[in-house]
């Protein structure tokens, strides 16, 4: 038969209760009436009190009545544990006096008792091994008549006849003073500690007993008396120390006080009663008790002992206990497997109802037992998900295609609160559903550690993000869910002020880039190449000059109607002259207008974009104004005025203008500029057919002249319009200065890239504030005794830049970047040499590969100068790679994780696999449970019992572990509250589970069938445990 058990939980204990068979009890009534009234009240006790120890000094009569109820008369069915009891003065303790001005006196140190506590045997056995065995002596107390030796089997009579004797040896008139003969024999019995020793050297008592050391008011004795050391000695070597404090508070200031003298400080608050649990003595029923986390046996007693610090707790209720209570929904209460209804398959495979231990459950056996079985089906049901690193739930093993195991089966949890949560075998949780249960198999850890090992992981980083965040205060996470939430609320500004400086940027690139096209050789040679040609076509022109031809009006002989015709052909054309001027000024005005109407609409547009952000703005302020929760009102902190009116009345009346003018220039109605341009040039025909010989030559020379000046000056030209040979000198006259200009626009350009770079140093400031709770965290590690060096580092690193830029260039043309091996290393060089830690490094590195893209710096090319844009790939601009370069779009906050100085690529598999698990089990705050495939494997034996032990110990206390492992040892160092133990019968096919606590014999032998090294080694290495 299998067993399945809960292993070890949280029960009361009360190791010191006296029956009415005590020397001295308080229970009301006869001596039966006084035996139901105790029966009774330790039946009514809360459902938590699982074990007592029966408590009447030297004799076990009352042991023997309580286990006789609870056997032959079906009482006591609350009570899972009855221990006997027995406790004794040793004479090292009871001698001890205190002179005072009434004489000697007991000093504190008389009220300690000694006690021993034995398995749950029968109470002749006892009587027979131990008390018999005892060698008492007495000596009467300092200063009173006589002394005497007394050698007795301890019981009831000789205890009456020691007390006779003690009242016999004193004068007769003080014997009124004197208590009943057997209370006053009980009192005066000193046991020898010698004695003692002795009689516990018994081989039948072996491994039968633990001795505690019991007294009250241990917070008032004094351990630096040199006179005390045998007493020291003697609680030093006790098991246990016993109290009944008056409270919680009291036993931890007597605990204290016990540890911070050095001695034994396994402290157990018993009640000591001697009273029912109605009364207001202290020392009733039920007031005082310990929570003892162990399987309710003595042998659970022993690996609470072993283990004190974790399994021992006196107060109203365990941590651990009172957080199950308040987070029933994070604690599996059992799994079950089982086939579905109507399933045909004949093979049972599964028929699992296992109950699960809230703290670490382990579950062990041999390759191939169906551990991963077990915590595959675990996670399923729980909606782990990454399922897909299974390793029994798989296509290759139970959900063969071609067996279809799976899909008669459903795995199920039950849950604390209890609901319960399903799944069939041969289905994945819906990817959008509530992780209920963290799986790590070994599979998902060793991808992780691979990813890590080759230069990141995804997977990790979002695991890591979720876990910082974890230990964000909520007063600081200001209502955000996520940390990418958080972070992206905090910087948003920041990133605004960064799009705006690399807009600037990109306005000062735009200037550089036509700088740099004016400042190359072959730009000036243009200029001056087309300068000559402007010169040539001056000299050519000069050439062609109209031959002079004299006035025929200034000869005598001219005819006085050819004079005329002569004189209406000249006013004729100044009148042509006045009418192509009035068109040039509509044409200037309608220009004009127009250049007015285009400033007038941006105007307005630059107004319309201004408004929409400020509508923006004033939405996200209102939605912060919310967040401050006061009643400032917006309009006090934040005022706009746009009114384009007078803006768009200007457009209106260009538009009116510029209407006019193309109106009077394409007008042919009478006096329009066409009819009247029409009809004069008529009257030039006409007056030139009246024309003579010489006053038609003079007429066609003076046509020709001005014709031949209007081409010299569009050759000679202003300054100001292109291409003339003023415009050509003046251009040229410029370029001397477009070094200095340049020099200016980088500089300009290089405080925009500083000033992006601390906006992105704000952000890892933010970084660094949300990291801060983790990292101290961390550091609190140190306090566990934890060699632990992690550190969180946020720095400012390029992330992409080398792909992103090499899709930029071409090349495959002469510079720096040119051949596609040979760029990729020069640039990997460039980056490893890069530091980005400061404005000025990252302005250094950009200038750096700017130059290189201007100048081939490679070997043998002698730095001759290239050209940016003769790099660049179809397409693309200079300004494109400019504005990224300068723009640091590529520098990113990023955080990373150190161990021990080192990057986690750097790390060995082994360190990496113990960095995920000092996370998930450590640093991570998640708190639904965990279930971890083989945590020890690539662990060395030192790093597994200095770091990982603690960390699953440390795990435990906030959530349910459960963890698979191939090394039972594991189990046994984590002290797991419950092993379940797997194992396959191939004949059957059926996988079977068997549970229980580590301190269960049945669940030993299965640790010790299957521990590397076998029972001896189990005992050597795990003798404390005294599970042998």
């Amino acid at each position: 038969m299998h067993i399945a058990s809960l292993g070890s939980t949280w029960k009361k204990w009360d190791l010191h209760i006296h029956t009415p068979e005590s020397f001295v009890q308080n229970y009301p009534g006869t001596k039966e009436e006084a035996w139901e009234a105790f029966l009774s009240d330790l039946e009514n006790l809360p459902d938590e009190f699982k074990a007592i120890g029966i408590n009447d000094y030297v004799l076990v009569d009352g042991y023997e009545r309580v286990l006789k109820a609870k056997r032959e008369e079906g009482r006591l069915k609350n009570i899972d544990l009855i221990l006997p009891v027995v406790e004794l003065r040793l004479d090292k303790f009871g001698g001890v006096v205190q002179g005072g001005k009434n004489g000697f006196t007991q000093s504190g140190w008389s009220r300690i008792n000694l006690h021993v506590i034995f398995d749950q045997v029968e109470p002749d056995f006892i009587r027979q091994q131990f008390i018999s065995a005892i060698a008492p002596s007495y000596r009467l107390i300092h200063g009173s008549a006589g002394e005497g030796k007394w050698n007795c089997v301890i019981s009831r009579q000789s205890l009456e006849a020691l007390g006779a004797a003690i009242i016999e040896s004193v004068p007769l008139e003080k014997r009124a003073a004197y208590g009943p003969p057997l209370i006053e024999g009980f009192n005066n019995l000193n046991v020898s500690a010698d004695g003692l020793r002795k009689a516990l050297e018994n081989d039948a008592l072996k491994g039968q007993f633990v001795v505690a050391i019991g007294k009250t008011e241990w917070e008032n004795l004094k351990w630096d008396d040199h006179t005390i050391a045998e007493k020291k000695t003697l609680i030093n070597d006790a098991d246990l120390v016993f109290t009944a404090a008056d409270s919680p508070e009291a036993y931890a200031k007597a605990r204290g006080k016990l540890l911070e003298s050095g001695v034994n400080a396994n402290l157990l608050d018993c009640s000591d009663a001697h009273w029912l649990s109605t009364s207001e003595d202290k020392d009733r029923i039920g007031n005082c008790f310990t929570w003892i986390k162990a399987d309710c046996t003595f042998k659970g007693l022993l690996q609470a002992i072993e283990e004190f610090e974790d399994r021992v707790y006196v107060g109203d209720n365990p941590p651990k206990r009172h957080l199950v209570d308040r987070n029933r929904t994070k604690f599996i209460r059992s799994v079950k497997v089982v086939k579905k209804p109507g399933a045909t398959l004949s093979d049972i495979w599964f028929d699992v109802d296992l109950p699960l231990n809230p703290d670490l459950v382990a579950i062990i056996g041999n390759k191939g037992s169906g551990k991963s079985a077990l915590s595959d089906i675990i996670a399923l049901a729980g909606n782990a998900q990454n399922y897909e690193s299974f390793s029994f739930l798989n296509p290759a093993r139970f959900r063969n295609p071609r067996t279809r195991l799976a899909q008669h089966f459903v795995g199920s949890l039950d849950w604390y609160d209890g609901s319960t949560s399903s799944m069939e075998l041969d289905k994945n949780p819906d990817p959008s559903s509530v992780e209920r249960v963290k799986y790590l198999p070994q599979s998902y850890l060793e991808e992780l550690c691979n990813e890590l090992g080759e230069g990141g992981s995804a997977t990790f980083d979002t695991e890591l993000r979720k876990i910082i965040y974890s230990h964000v205060p909520e007063e600081d996470r200001l209502g955000q869910p996520s940390m990418d939430a958080l972070l992206k609320y905090k910087v948003a500004e920041i990133n605004q002020a960064r799009q705006a400086l690399r807009q600037s940027i990109s306005k000062l690139n735009a200037q550089i880039v036509e700088a740099e096209r004016r400042m190359a050789p072959e730009f000036k040679k243009s200029l001056e190449e087309r300068l000559a040609t402007k010169k040539a076509q001056l000299a050519s022109l000069e050439e062609a000059k109209p031959k002079q031809v004299e006035d025929p009006n200034a000869s005598p002989e001219a005819l006085e109607e050819s004079k005329q015709a002569a004189t209406k052909i000249d006013g004729f054309e100044r009148q042509l002259q006045e009418i192509a001027e009035e068109e040039s000024r509509l044409r200037d005005t309608k220009s004009m207008a127009a250049k007015k109407q285009a400033a007038a609409h941006r105007i307005v547009q630059t107004l319309e974009n201004q408004r929409k952000q400020s509508d923006i703005f004033l939405a996200e302020l209102m939605q912060l104004l919310n967040d401050l929760g006061t009643d400032v009102a917006i309009d006090s902190l934040f005022q706009v005025q746009i009114d384009s009116d007078r803006v768009d009345t200007i457009a209106k009346a260009m538009q009116a203008e510029i209407d006019g003018v193309d109106a009077k220039l394409v007008s042919i109605e009478p006096g329009s500029i066409f009819k009247r341009r029409e009809e004069i040039s008529a009257s030039i025909v006409e007056a030139k057919s009246k024309l003579g010989e010489r006053q038609r030559l003079y007429v066609r020379y003076k046509e020709d002249l001005a014709y031949w000046e209007k081409a010299r000056a569009e050759i000679s030209g202003p300054a100001d319009k292109a291409e003339t040979i003023a415009w050509l000198l003046s251009e040229i006259d410029s370029l001397a200065v477009l070094p200095g200009q340049l020099q200016v626009l980088k500089t300009r350009r290089s405080g925009h890239s500083k000033e992006i770079h601390a906006q992105i140093q704000a952000t890892v400031d933010e970084y660094q504030r949300l990291y801060r709770p983790v990292q101290s965290f961390v550091q609190s590690a140190e306090q566990m005794d934890m060699d632990l060096p992690l550190e969180f580092h946020v720095r400012i690193e390029e992330a992409g830049f080398q792909d992103q830029f090499f899709n930029k260039l071409n090349r495959q043309v002469r510079g720096t970047f040119s051949g596609i091996e040979e760029s990729s290393q020069n640039l990997r060089r460039m980056l490893q040499e890069a530091s980005f830690a400061s404005a000025d490094d990252a302005v250094a590195f950009a200038d750096r590969i700017d130059h290189s893209l201007h100048v081939d710096l490679r070997d043998g090319q002698d730095a001759r100068d290239t050209r940016l844009s003769d790099q660049l790939r179809k397409g693309v601009e200079p300004l494109e790679i400019l504005d990224y370069l300068f723009g640091f779009e590529y520098l990113t906050p990023r955080y990373s994780l150190t161990f021990d100085g080192q990057e986690i690529g750097q790390l060995s598999p082994g360190e990496r696999g113990l960095l995920l698990l000092v996370f998930y089990l450590l640093v991570d705050k998640d708190d639904i449970p965990i279930v971890i495939d083989q945590p020890e494997e690539n662990l060395d034996n030192q790093t597994i019992f200095k770091i990982l032990v603690k960390c699953i110990k440390k795990a435990k206390e906030r959530r349910q572990v459960i963890m698979v492992t191939h090394n039972p040892n594991l189990a046994v160092v984590c002290d797991a509250e419950q092993i379940i133990h797997a194992s396959h019968d191939k004949v059957a096919s059926r996988f079977n589970y068997e549970s229980g606590a580590i301190e269960q014999t049945a669940i030993k032998d299965r640790v010790v069938e299957i521990l590397e090294g076998t029972e001896p080694a189990f005992k050597n290495r795990q003798s404390k445990y005294r599970l042998q």
